[in-house]
């Protein structure tokens, strides 16, 4: 199946999904194009932050979004770097990741910082936290001060400065526009927004929109 034709069937299943046209400026921003190569499916990346109480709050709200929009969509993770002081949470992510851990323990380390106030920007605390969810403390540890890990947060902080993130959770459609919490406004309005975010997106990929 060609590009275009994935896109109009998008762009059908996602028919009448706004009850209101988007406003730029106050629901999203047109940002400056960035390159993706997600193929025929439409890139989203999700910019949070371990440490913020709104990432931890729309979480599910947003995966009940991704889980539903999986076959047009490809979603990303990518821990914002706006400061030095959240490095430590961003090597925690990307160290889950590598042993293979993170889908089961995301949710988890969210629940820890939030709901159980573990200091998890800590290395000994995230090595301690790790042990206790069932992993090897030598090899997380291992892990936490790899080359790889070092290098994919640095990563992370070169995305981060690409697309201007200025607040956490920052939500980037396409590499075209983003959007915030604070301007989606609340959690009923997620569906609303990224289903037009994707509309524009289709659009723009077929020549519609600059």
């Amino acid at each position: 199946m060609n590009c275009r034709a994935v896109v109009f069937g998008l762009l059908l299943a996602l028919s009448g999904a706004a009850e209101a046209d988007l406003v730029e400026g106050r629901d999203y921003l047109a940002i400056d194009p960035v390159a993706v190569d997600s193929g025929q499916r439409i890139e989203v990346i999700e910019f949070f932050f371990y440490g913020c109480e709104t990432c931890y709050r729309i979480e599910p709200v947003l995966r009940e979004w991704v889980i539903r929009r999986e076959q047009y969509i490809e979603f990303k993770l990518i821990p914002a770097l706006r400061r030095s002081a959240w490095i430590p949470l961003s090597d925690l992510f990307f160290a889950l990741h590598a042993v293979g851990a993170l889908p089961e323990l995301h949710d988890r380390v969210y629940l820890a910082i939030h709901e159980q106030g573990r200091r998890l920007s800590s290395t000994s605390e995230q090595i301690k936290w790790a042990a206790e969810q069932g992993l090897d403390a030598t090899v997380f540890e291992q892990t936490l001060h790899s080359d790889a890990t070092m290098i994919a947060t640095q990563n992370a902080r070169d995305a981060t400065i690409a697309y201007d993130i200025r607040v956490t959770p920052s939500i980037v459609v396409d590499g075209r526009y983003l959007t915030t919490a604070a301007m989606i406004g609340n959690a009923s309005r997620v569906s609303q927004v990224l289903d037009r975010l994707l509309e524009l997106a289709s659009a723009a990929r077929r020549g519609g929109l600059p």
